[in-house]
């Protein structure tokens, strides 16, 4: 997975941190599968893709390409965590076109991740 440098973060998932992190990152069923994620969509016509970690594996695209921009506890967190970004990107000049603001911001691995 890529990963936005300045993540965002829900404050109940930031105190899950690294964990949630590597959770996503490994894909594996565990605890964690509850939480929310929000990447750049691999589609053309869209924006911003929501999810549940649990949905990881049975994507119909490749995790390992996928640019995680976001992440929250659950889904109400994750709603929030959208209108902030979209706030942000309007702030910033980008309008409407999260996915391009987005894609344009600096990214990294895992381990690069801020908390």
């Amino acid at each position: 997975m890529i990963w936005l440098k300045e993540l965002y973060w829900g404050e109940k998932a930031r105190e899950k941190g690294k964990k949630l992190v590597r959770a996503a990152e490994s894909g594996k069923k565990g605890k964690l599968d509850s939480c929310w994620m929000i990447t750049l969509s691999p589609y053309p016509e869209g924006q911003l893709d929501l999810f549940k970690l649990s949905e990881l594996t049975g994507r119909l695209f490749d995790p390992t390409k996928m640019t995680v921009l976001a992440l929250a506890a659950d889904r109400a967190e994750a709603l929030a965590l959208l209108e902030k970004m979209a706030g942000d990107c309007l702030k910033a000049g980008g309008g409407v076109r999260l996915k391009e603001y987005f894609a344009a911001q600096p990214v990294t691995d895992w381990r690069g991740v801020s908390v």
